[in-house]
């Protein structure tokens, strides 16, 4: 007797997939699967078809022992569907090492059989980077070469982890006057407020078995020069177990009073007496900057640990747009992007996790506040070019409609005056008239 097998994925009741192979070797990338299978054929065969009577005779009593590592647990055994005869029975040992298959008595000399050892994943780990089956048939007739064969595969786990997210709002002001850091009590003193909520989504397996996984965020703290940039206030998670981020020393580093309020535009508007004197520009370029890890910024990761995260979990971090900051270096800028970003990483030391994450950006844009306080009026060599303007214009219509004989009176409008002119006769006055009736 022979055996052969594979290692395969369970994708419906009776649906089985063999595993891709690399260098000739099964490799089990395991994602969400609940249950994998082993398929076992079984044959009585002559080891030699030249000298068909040295060996394969009929088999009594002819049975398969699988080994199973602790890492796997034997839930059934299935057989493919174009097998009409289904004569495997297995039988897992009482603490569910062992699984026993009686194959037939007697098996056949020239038979066969095929069937899936289905056995479930839920107990392998990151530190699981190979499987391992001992395979040994046992048969009271006389048989050679009935040795173990193991049957064996690379585990790749690869983790569905996504992180996405929501700046709220997306878009912030900045004005008012500048405060220092030593005036400030609670922390609508800093300025704008702008909630971070990170949502982490798990698409495969618990994380309770596959070590510790972090959400890490790449947070612009400051810009080049060492002034504040974004100011964390407080980091609330939901949907983990009670979790506290690193480094604890960014977060409210000033002490400061937390606070519901938000900073409004009209507020911004109210706390700054003097208006921009920058005069108006028809012709004047936008000035963008963005603010990030790698321009103009400086970060300092933030990792908050995801112990407990099942399907779905979310991290908010209340932050505040450092206001001073904005007035001494953009207030000449017509917007300014910041960008924030979050990856999810795993602390773990074994080789085979795979973790296809691209992580995710969040865009805040800032604007300085605009205020009616601002305009100055119109410059006065506009006034003077609409004026001017507005003369040429004249000017030419009138010079158009005069090439044009618009202004010329034609000849039977003349002729007309003249006839008209020769019928008017002078009346005679009364006097004259009584003369001329006696």
């Amino acid at each position: 007797m022979k055996i052969s097998y594979n290692f395969c994925d369970k994708e419906g009741e009776n649906t089985f997939t063999a595993l891709k192979k690399e260098s000739g070797v099964p490799v089990l990338a395991l994602q969400d699967q609940k249950h994998i299978a082993l398929e076992v054929t079984v044959t009585n065969k002559p080891s030699n078809p030249n000298n068909p009577t040295a060996d394969g005779d009929d088999a009594h009593e002819a049975r398969l022992i699988a080994d199973l590592p602790n890492t796997l647990s034997f839930t059934s055994v299935s057989f493919p569907a174009n097998q009409q005869e289904k004569q495997v029975l297995c039988v897992p040992s009482v603490n569910g090492s062992k699984v026993e298959c009686d194959l037939a008595n007697p098996f056949k000399r020239n038979a066969n059989v095929t069937f899936y050892l289905v056995m479930g994943t839920n107990d392998i780990t990151v530190d699981t980077t190979e499987l391992q089956i001992p395979l040994t048939l046992e048969t009271t007739s006389s048989q050679s070469d009935l040795g173990p064969v193991v049957a064996k595969a690379r585990v790749v786990v690869e983790l569905l982890l996504s992180v996405s997210g929501v700046a709220d709002p997306s878009q912030v002001y900045f004005g008012g006057n500048v405060l220092g850091e030593s005036a400030m009590k609670t922390e609508d003193d800093i300025g704008s407020l702008v909630n971070f909520d990170f949502r982490i989504t798990n698409f495969g397996r618990p994380l309770k078995a596959l070590g510790a996984a972090f959400l890490d965020i790449q947070w612009p703290k400051e810009i080049t020069n060492g002034k504040w940039l974004l100011y964390i206030v407080r980091i609330d998670s939901q949907g983990l177990e009670p979790m506290s981020c690193h480094p604890k020393e960014e977060i409210n580093k000033l002490k400061l009073l937390e606070s519901g309020k938000v900073r409004s535009r009209r507020e911004i508007g109210e706390r700054q007496p003097v208006a921009d004197k920058k005069p108006f520009s028809l012709f004047s370029d936008r000035k963008y900057m963005t603010l990030d890890c790698n321009n103009n910024a400086k970060c300092v990761k933030i990792r908050c640990p995801l112990a407990g995260l099942d399907i779905n979990a979310f991290i908010k971090v209340r932050a505040r747009l450092w206001n001073g900051t904005f007035l001494e270096e953009y207030s000449k800028m017509n917007y300014l992007d910041i960008l924030v970003k979050a990856s999810i990483s795993i602390d773990t030391r074994a080789e085979n996790i795979k973790l296809p994450n691209e992580g995710y950006q969040m865009r805040v844009t800032v604007f300085p506040e605009k205020r009616q306080a601002q305009y100055t009026g119109v410059p006065w060599w506009i006034i003077l070019l609409a004026i001017l303007s507005g003369i040429l214009l004249l000017a030419l219509v009138v010079f158009i409609l005069w090439k044009c004989g618009f202004f010329k009176r034609s000849k039977q409008d003349q002729y007309d005056a003249t006839y008209h002119k020769a019928e008017i006769h002078t009346q005679p006055s009364d006097k004259e008239r009584l003369t001329s009736d006696a």
